[in-house]
C-alpha cells in the first residue's frame, strides 16, 4: 500500500539551517517538520527565533510563511504555537497528527530547565553519542538542587547505563549505586550488581556478594536468572548463529578461521569507535 503523497514547498536550501539541540542540518521545510515531530522535547527558544524565519525566507523562498512567523514572534506567542504554525502551513502531517505533536510540544513546555537538559542528554545517549551524553549528565548533576533527589537519581542511573556502553563497569557501578541510594529503586541496585559482576573476576564477585548484606545475595540470585534468560535469547539471535557458523566452518577450514574472526573483531571495534567518537 502506497503512502500519502507530499507536495514539497519552497526550495532546497543552499545553506542548511543547523538545529543546535539535535545537531541536525535541515535543507527543506519538510525536513524541519520531520525534526519538530521526531525531537519535540528539544524544540525550545533556540528553535523559535528570527534566524529560522529569515532562513525560511532567504533559503527556502517561503516569504509568506516567514511573514506569518515574524508576526507570531512580535506577538510573543508560545513556542508551541510558533512550531505548530509551521506544521499547519506546510500540511506535512495530517491534522490529527499535527494536533498530537502540538500536545507533545505543550507537555515539553511544562518541563523545568533541568528536565529539559536531561532530555537533551537522553537524546545524545539514545543516539549513541555516549561521550557527549556523559558530559551533559555530569554538568547537569552539578547544577540540579540537592533536594531534588528523584531527578538526581534518574541522572545517575542513566550515567550508569551510558558507562556500561563504554565498558566502564567500575564507573557504572558507582553511578548505579548512587542512584539506588537516592531513590531506593530496585532496578538501580540490580544494575549496580550487574556492573560489579562485569567489573570483577568470578572469585572477587562471589566474595563481594557473600561479604555483604543478605539483600546483595538475594538480588544476585535474581540477576543470575536474568543472565540465564539473556543467554538463551542470545543463542537464538542471528548474530550468535553467525558466530557459531564461523566456528563450524573454522573446524573444516582452519586457514580461513583466523581471517573470519578478525573481520568480526574489526566490526566490533568500529562500532565501539563510533560510540566514543565526537560528533
Amino acid at each position: 500500500m502506497m503512502g500519502r503523497a507530499i507536495l514539497c514547498l519552497g526550495n532546497t536550501a543552499q545553506t542548511p539551517y543547523f538545529l543546535k539541540k539535535t545537531g541536525i542540518c535541515v535543507y527543506t521545510v519538510e525536513e524541519l517538520c520531520y525534526c519538530i515531530k521526531e525531537h519535540t522535547f528539544l524544540m525550545d527558544e533556540d528553535t523559535v527565533c528570527t534566524e529560522l524565519t529569515d532562513w525560511l525566507h532567504r533559503e527556502c523562498g517561503l516569504a509568506e510563511l516567514a511573514g506569518i512567523l515574524r508576526g507570531l514572534l512580535k506577538k510573543k506567542v508560545s513556542d508551541t504555537d510558533f512550531l505548530t504554525a509551521i506544521l499547519e502551513y506546510t500540511g506535512y502531517y495530517p491534522k490529527h497528527e499535527t494536533e498530537r505533536i502540538r500536545q507533545f510540544l505543550r507537555a515539553g513546555a511544562s518541563l523545568n530547565e533541568y528536565e529539559r537538559r536531561k532530555n537533551v542528554a537522553d537524546y545524545l545517549a539514545e543516539s549513541g553519542r555516549y561521550e557527549k551524553a556523559i558530559k551533559q549528565y555530569h554538568w547537569l548533576l552539578q547544577d540540579v538542587p540537592r533536594e531534588d533527589e528523584a531527578l538526581r537519581a534518574k541522572i545517575c542511573h542513566n550515567m550508569g547505563c551510558v558507562s556500561t556502553r563504554l565498558f566502564l563497569f567500575g564507573q557504572a557501578a558507582d553511578y548505579f549505586y548512587d542512584a539506588y541510594q537516592l531513590s531506593g529503586e530496585k532496578d538501580s541496585f540490580l544494575q549496580f550488581l550487574a556492573a560489579k559482576r562485569l567489573q570483577m573476576d568470578e572469585k572477587e564477585y562471589v566474595d563481594f556478594i557473600t561479604g555483604e548484606l543478605k539483600e546483595y545475595y538475594e538480588t544476585s540470585m535474581e540477576l543470575e536468572k536474568m543472565i540465564e534468560q539473556s543467554l538463551i535469547r542470545w543463542k537464538e539471535c542471528d548474530r550468535a548463529k553467525e558466530l557459531e557458523q564461523i566456528r563450524l566452518d573454522g573446524a573444516e577450514h582452519p586457514e580461513d578461521y583466523k581471517d573470519a574472526l578478525e573481520d568480526v573483531a574489526e566490526q566490533i571495534k568500529e562500532r565501539y569507535r563510533s560510540m566514543v567518537r565526537e560528533k
